[in-house]
């Protein structure tokens, strides 16, 4: 059976919405008098960060000319003007800023947005929104920092609760933000001062390209990708359900059959959210370049102990209920996964070699390898790797990735060719873990997937 628009659901769509909603305490007009550090220094402890809401949306993000859902975050925050007499080195800070933290093991995966609303000799007031996904940031937060100065030069600085960054340890510590009027950028890290080392690499410019939807499902529909319960409740055991595209065209000819694309996502998008796997993943293309001529299908992992990487079971059973529920040409059936799935990539396929046309795992590994992996919950490949002799295999992996090393990449692949697999290895340099971004948004990716049919 056919799914239908109207199946479609709103996992947590809420918590896109919930996320948007910021206080109006970063709306309203800045007065002079509330800004900290009007009279002597401040201390590190008499800065602030706080939680906000919204209550008007457009109160605070600004339309983008020609996007019709997309708002540029913090866009309609308003920004005082220097006061008279304020050294031009500070005044410089003044404004939106936005950016990436370029800390291991994944540079750039942490976005932020930064609008610096008050400055003066001694402190300011700012706002800040910041998450791997800013449509699901992980601190929205109203920032009281006070300025210090390190040889001369001035910095912002505020204590952080980093609990609730990912990998947060519960402490708090401060962050300290400098301006390089080479680059025209605000940088700076995270400070320890146990230890007195810089964590976090955060570079922000005054670009302008970070957008929010106040209806995140409304906006993925439009460009075709919608969500779906699992039609079972025994797959409902291992997750939620999972998110779907089918291509321009499908609608229109009842009798024409499409390729499947059956991507699996990292162990970062594992949990209750599905909305999360849009962003790095194959929709990624779609988003932000235009449509593929696939049907794409991503199912979504629970996170919890008892699934530290896809079972089987999971799989297999989504897939049948995909090949059931959509119109598949079954001689071109792909399949890809980055980390967490670039490993179950390999393992479905060796569990169901008659199905895939071409797979190409990003990232991916064989557990056998790997002493950490098996620790972890992990077992190795429990069928023969000769079971993929005949379909062409595509390894992606980072130079310089940390999560996933090379020497597990390399020896995963040697010991699928030694059993006489057809699998190329890329080696992207200049990349650490994340391989994904560059290669889902790449159209000679998918180019070479359509080469390949199931005979």
């Amino acid at each position: 059976m056919e799914k239908r628009p109207g199946t479609t659901i709103a996992l947590r769509a809420s918590v896109a919405l919930a996320a948007a909603w910021l206080t109006a305490s970063c709306a309203t007009a800045p007065q002079a008098a509330s800004a900290p550090g009007a009279g002597e220094p401040l201390t590190l402890q008499e800065t602030s960060w706080t939680d906000f809401e919204i209550t008007d949306f457009t109160a605070v993000h600004s339309p983008i000319p020609g996007d019709d859902e997309g708002h540029l975050i913090f866009g309609a925050i308003p920004i005082s003007a220097p006061e008279e007499g304020l050294a031009p080195e500070l005044a410089a800070f003044l404004g939106r800023w936005e950016g990436y933290d370029y800390s291991p093991p994944v540079r750039k995966d942490s976005k932020g947005v930064l609008v610096i609303q008050e400055i003066s000799e001694h402190g300011g007031k700012a706002c800040l929104w910041a998450g791997t996904n800013l449509q699901y940031p992980f601190w929205i937060k109203e920032i009281r920092f006070r300025v210090i100065r390190f040889g001369g030069s001035p910095v912002i600085e505020w204590q952080a609760d980093l609990s609730g960054a990912p990998g947060g340890t519960g402490m708090t510590a401060p962050i300290r933000l400098g301006y390089d009027p080479e680059t025209g950028e605000l940088r700076g890290g995270v400070n320890v001062p146990s230890s007195g080392v810089l964590y976090g690499a955060f570079r922000l410019s005054r670009a302008e390209t970070f957008p929010v939807y106040p209806d995140y499902a409304r906006y993925l529909a439009g460009k075709g990708i919608e969500t779906h319960l699992h039609d079972t409740t025994r797959l409902r055991y291992f997750g939620a359900g999972y998110m779907i595209y089918l291509p321009e065209g499908y609608s229109d000819d009842p009798g024409k059959d499409w390729p499947l694309m059956f991507f699996l996502h990292g162990s970062g998008d594992r949990g209750d959210n599905i909305y999360l796997i849009a962003k790095a993943s194959p929709f990624l293309m779609i988003r932000e370049q235009g449509p593929l001529p696939f049907i794409i299908a991503a199912p979504l992992l629970k996170q919890t102990r008892q699934f530290a990487y896809f079972p089987e079971p999971y799989l297999e059973g989504v897939l049948d209920e995909i090949l059931s529920d959509y119109r598949v040409d079954r001689s071109r059936i792909y399949l890809t996964g980055l980390s967490l799935g670039g490993e179950a990539a390999y393992r479905l396929a060796l569990h169901r070699p008659e199905l895939f046309a071409a797979v190409s795992p990003l990232a991916g590994f064989n557990p056998e390898f790997s002493p950490e992996a098996l620790q972890g919950g992990y077992y190795p490949f429990a069928l023969p790797l000769d079971r993929l002799k005949g379909i062409p295999v595509w390894s992606i992996s980072g130079a310089d990735d940390t999560v996933v090393s090379l020497s597990l990449v390399r020896s995963t692949v040697e010991a699928f060719r030694a059993a006489g697999v057809d699998i190329r290895l890329t080696i992207l340099e200049g990349h650490d873990h994340d391989v994904w971004t560059d290669t889902y948004a790449d159209p000679e990716y998918y180019d070479w997937f359509l080469q390949f049919r199931k005979l």
